[in-house]
């Protein structure tokens, strides 16, 4: 992150670069980190509405998201100290 993307994310580049195919990636619903992600090279989805995709949009497949219940969502503690990761 710090060697890759930060910079990236700083001064954002031109044009998208390359996605890295070793990253996981992410979902999002706003426009804009989409937009900045894509063009840093993470891997990202949109996810929004089917009344708000325009009849344009190509779409390869149509999904329906679902929320597992067994992910930990605990924040990452450090010596009693609650470090939570950067929100990129």
């Amino acid at each position: 992150y710090v060697e890759i993307l930060y910079p990236l994310l700083n001064t954002l580049p031109s044009h998208p670069i390359l996605t890295n195919p070793n990253w996981m990636g992410c979902f999002t619903n706003n426009t804009q980190v989409c937009e900045v992600l894509y063009f840093t090279g993470v891997p990202v989805w949109l996810v929004h509405r089917e009344e708000f995709i325009p009849p344009t949009m190509n779409i390869v497949q149509p999904v329906h998201l679902t929320y597992p219940d067994h992910i930990v969502k605990a924040v990452y503690m450090e010596n009693g100290v609650a470090k939570p990761f950067p929100a990129i």
